[in-house]
């Protein structure tokens, strides 16, 4: 049972009890005094009352007209079918006049649909469900140039859909535009065609009728100029006024201060005793609102999940420390989980969920004495600690960490391997206020990642400047893949006993970089990183392709990255370009490290056995310089393995490497596998190489990497 007199002792609920005790009492004596002011005011009030609610009323009714042919081109321009029968070179007129021009006359919902090209030039039109035989934009009026020339751009990306006001050549008009497009995915278009539909739908008397009733507005026309002061104007989106909205008002000031003046003075009695009432009740009610605040405050500070506290409680108590008499050293640990989004694709997110509990307790467990555990989002957690010692402290906890996540984590009859990255900053709070110290431990963190994972990195300046060169090289292949400054070039793979060209390994390369040529291995680590390898692969496989489609004799080799191979997307993708190139499936060989199938076992595996369902081969790259275990070998089912230089270069000179070489290529020859090996450099490599069972060989002692261009010279040169 509650206790009403505890609310004493909460300072917020007696806080409330004295203020609402205090406006009481005045709303008593307030209500009384103005009892009179109000009854001569109420006329003019309340007929300025009326008048902003009419107004509301007119302004809401526009938005939601145009908000309903917003809908209606969301809900026709975001659909697959259009997008088929649209971007094609020529329309299918009689789907859009069945689909579109015919709505009319079924609902009323419009009048008028047009598809206009990525100039946004008239290619189809219907108006009343007619035909329509204009080609010029005038009809549709400077309402939608206006609402063109303001958000061309995000038309263009199909981020958003606009709508607004417009004057057509039939009249005052609502319209809408929208980019067609998928219902999901990007629009797989790849040149600058785009496809947009217009809705319109005239404003007419059936239409402000139906409004007017909605939104109980009186007698709602539409004029071409202001004809009262109850008017509202019609704008397109560049400002223009098209037209006015007015309505009649219904003044009922002087009536109803008359027929309200009894009732005013009976309600300031009334109101004087429930306030009395309100004011005794309220010590009873403010109990528990203290008690739900703190509750509430507890919920709002805590991991939904974890039941850690989360980013804002990790602030709230940073901020806390970073008053002007705490001259402590601050210390923040970020952790990242590593491989935590391969769980959630192979295992699904709950498993996710349930091994982000467990970590959490695992964690928490370490935790030095006054430190702070947080998880921030997603796989981020991070800790925080103050005095002397945080630094050294933050070290232990972060090398506990990595210790506690190199062991197997078992969930139910799950094993899951995970890791973490991890980045330590300190500061003071006279030189390192909350933002920089986070921005520190994250720069930290993303070197722990990048560098090979599971390690810890702390912060320090040099860090900075390769996070802000890191930053530049992301932005530059974004530019550069905008602007064709990528080219593709081939190294060839060649039998090993005819040194006939068999195959040809595309690699990327960057010459045309405003600020000077990169490497690729400059800057493929930090496409890898930066989410950019998608599309950087994506652009190598589909130049690759284009390239060599035209010569039948030839297959093509293609590195896939580990973040590539991650996609779930990824075997549609390949599909997709091997269609849009009309490149053969058998002619197309994709080469993924063994890192990743050993990382990712159960993806690759299917991600393997979806690629050879499209035709493809799968080689495994850079056999030797890992695991190389045979099991695996065995387990994925590869098409080929390619011995790394590493170990293929060694063969002349180290009996060792020449004995392991030997060895793997008889394993892989048992398995039904081609072997080719990389690296070959000198006539003795080829020669024993040969010799040990090799089928293909690669190296600069057949030819460097080349652009296509010279890569068909050296073919005819050759002979290939």
């Amino acid at each position: 049972m509650v206790n009403p007199l505890k609310w004493r002792n909460i300072p917020t609920a007696r806080t409330l009890f004295i203020m609402i005790f205090m406006a009481g009492t005045g709303l008593v004596v307030s209500i009384v005094a103005l009892l009179y002011l109000s009854l001569h005011l109420i006329s003019s009030k309340a007929n300025e009352i009326d008048k902003h609610r009419t107004t509301l009323a007119v302004e809401g009714a526009i938005q939601t007209s145009v908000n309903r042919v917003l809908s209606l081109v969301i809900d026709n321009a975001i659909w697959n079918d259009a997008v088929h029968k649209v971007y094609p070179p020529a329309l299918d007129a009689a789907w859009l006049y069945e689909t579109w021009g015919a709505g009319y006359k079924v609902n009323n919902l419009y009048d008028g649909t047009f598809v206009l090209d990525q100039n946004f030039k008239l290619l189809w039109g219907s108006f009343h469900s007619e035909p329509f035989t204009q080609t010029s934009m005038r009809f549709l009026g400077d309402g939608l140039q206006s609402i063109i020339h303001l958000h061309g751009e995000a038309l263009k990306s199909g981020k958003n859909i606009y709508a607004g006001i417009t004057r057509t050549g039939a009249g005052v008009a609502i319209v809408g535009i929208g980019l067609i497009r998928p219902m999901t995915g990007r629009l797989e278009v790849y040149d600058s065609t785009r496809r947009y539909l217009v809705i319109t739908r005239h404003i007419n008397a059936a239409i402000l009728k139906e409004l007017g009733n909605t939104f109980q507005i009186n007698n709602l026309n539409m004029t071409a100029a202001k004809t009262s002061g109850f008017s509202v104007p019609l704008r397109t989106a560049s400002g223009a006024v098209v037209g006015y909205l007015n309505w009649h008002p219904r003044l009922p000031g002087a009536e109803a201060a008359e027929a309200a003046s009894g009732d005013i003075r009976r309600i300031a009695l009334l109101a004087a005793g429930l306030i009395t009432l309100f004011i005794l009740f309220s010590g009873v009610g403010l109990f528990k609102l203290a008690r739900n605040e703190k509750y509430a405050r507890d919920i709002a500070l805590t991991d939904w999940l974890s039941h850690l506290p989360n980013r804002r409680a990790l602030i709230e108590r940073l901020e806390d420390a970073q008053n002007p008499g705490n001259n402590e050293i601050k210390t923040a640990v970020f952790i990242d989980l590593d491989g935590f989004k391969d769980v959630n694709d192979v295992h699904g997110h709950d498993v996710g969920d349930e091994l982000i509990i467990r970590i959490a307790h695992t964690l928490q467990a370490i935790v030095p004495p006054g430190g702070m555990l947080a998880r921030l989002g997603g796989d981020e957690f991070a800790m925080t600690l103050e005095g002397e010692e945080s630094e050294a402290q933050a070290s232990a906890f972060a090398g506990r960490v990595l210790e506690c996540l190199n062991s197997p984590v078992r969930l139910g009859e799950r094993t899951i391997h995970i890791g973490a990255s991890i980045g330590i900053a300190s500061g003071s709070p006279a030189d390192c206020l909350r933002t920089e110290l986070f921005r520190r431990a994250d720069i930290a963190m993303y070197h722990s990642k990048i560098t090979g994972k599971g390690r810890i990195t702390h912060y320090d300046a040099e860090l900075n400047s390769a996070r802000e060169y890191q930053l530049m090289i992301e932005n530059d292949i974004r530019l550069g893949l905008e602007n064709d400054e990528f080219d593709v070039w081939y190294q060839p793979i060649v039998d090993a006993h005819t040194q006939t060209m068999i195959i040809v390994e595309a690699l990327v390369r960057w010459p045309r970089r405003p600020k000077g040529e990169l490497k690729p291995d400059e800057f493929i680590s930090i496409a890898e990183t930066g989410g950019l390898i998608y599309s950087l692969g994506q652009f190598v496989l589909r130049r690759a392709c284009q390239d060599l489609q035209p010569l039948e004799d030839l297959r093509l080799s293609v590195n896939i990255s580990p973040a590539q191979f991650r996609d779930p997307g990824f075997e549609e993708k390949v599909a997709g370009v091997l269609g849009a190139c009309r490149f053969p499936a058998s002619r197309l060989q994709l080469e993924v490290t063994e890192t990743y199938v050993l990382e990712s076992p159960e993806r690759a595996r299917t991600a393997i056995l979806n690629l050879k369902n499209l035709g493809t081969t799968v080689a495994l790259d850079d056999f030797g310089t890992g695991y190389s275990s045979l099991g695996y070998l065995r387990r994925f089912s590869f098409d080929t393995v390619k011995i790394d230089k590493s170990l293929a270069g060694l063969v002349a000179d180290d009996e060792q490497a020449e004995a392991l070489v030997c060895g793997a290529i008889r394993v892989a020859s048992a398995l039904g596998m081609t072997v080719i090996a990389e690296g070959v450099e000198t006539e003795k490599q080829l020669t024993l190489l040969r010799l040990a069972g090799c089928d293909l060989l690669q190296g600069f002692y057949f030819s460097e990497p080349v652009p296509i261009a010279s890569l068909l010279q050296l073919r005819q040169q050759r002979q290939y």
